[in-house]
């Protein structure tokens, strides 16, 4: 209903409008010809001479009196007769053209329009009505996709996507224990572990690396800590175990129960030998 009523106000609106054009138009056309129009002589007065005008005479008959002229009539046709005025027309043709139509029949043909006017009028009407029916077709089509879809057949590949998903672990067990050393698994290659003075002060020593690089060593006294950031496994040795916390990432490292004097956390990375063994 809204369609139509959208095509409907179209429509409209471009017979306003081509009607408000062809208004103007015959109003400039009537206004040319109305200034084109030849100019009647007998309704102009001629212009004052510019000789000065010459004594008049008279005719005088032989006694000396003068001479009567007889008025001059101007020639009249008589109404009772026909007349042609064309050279080409002949009187029989005259005659039965006029018995054919009378007086009203001539005046409506001399008033006709020209052939090259009916013509350009015509096209112009057959234009508009075209341009109409291709503004209702393309609004139509704009507004209505859906009424033109064609089938098409859509090949879909899903790729299979594999996701290792790596566990945090809340706290850090050990392994294994085996006399001073306390092994843990690490889930990562880079890591941070923090040694704090918790209970009193301690001593801390890092190493890392396959041949025990040291890193850092030195006291690391009560409410105090000390961070590093080990690469791959690395070992921590702590000296009275039982004033230090260690965590590593954020994480608490949980100590075995039975505590030595020295303690080495041994810490195996991600992706080492000894980790997948």
């Amino acid at each position: 209903m809204i369609l139509a009523l959208e095509i409907a106000g179209i429509v409209v609106a471009v017979l306003l409008v081509a009607g408000t054009l062809l208004r103007i138009r015959k109003l400039k056309r009537d206004e040319m010809r109305e200034l084109s129009k030849p100019l009647e002589r007998r309704l102009v007065s001629p212009p004052p001479s510019p000789y000065t005008p010459s004594k008049g005479f008279r005719l005088l008959d032989g006694s000396g009196e003068p001479v009567t002229r007889p008025p001059v009539e101007r020639p009249r046709l008589d109404p009772a007769r026909q007349y042609v005025f064309s050279d080409s027309a002949s009187s029989e043709q005259s005659s039965a053209l006029q018995a054919r139509h009378n007086d009203n029949w001539f005046l409506s043909r001399s008033s006709h329009r020209s052939t090259a006017s009916i013509v350009a009028r015509s096209v112009a009407v057959v234009l508009l009505a075209v341009l109409v029916v291709v503004v209702v077709v393309t609004y139509y089509v704009a507004h209505h996709p859906g009424k033109h879809t064609t089938s098409t057949t859509t090949t879909t590949t899903h790729a299979r996507t594999t996701t290792t998903t790596t566990t945090v672990p809340t706290v850090f067990r050990p392994v294994t224990v085996s006399g001073d050393d306390a092994n843990y698994n690490v889930s990562a290659t880079r890591y941070r572990v923090t040694v704090t003075g918790s209970l009193g002060e301690t001593w801390a020593v890092y190493t890392m690396g396959p041949s025990s690089t040291l890193e850092w060593q030195g006291p690391v006294d009560q409410g105090h800590d000390e961070s590093l950031v080990m690469t791959g496994d690395s070992r921590v040795t702590l000296g009275s175990p039982s004033s230090a916390t260690v965590s590593v990432d954020g994480k608490p490292v949980v100590f075995p129960a039975t505590l030595p004097a020295t303690l080495v956390l041994v810490f195996t990375a991600k992706g080492s030998t000894l980790a997948s063994s």
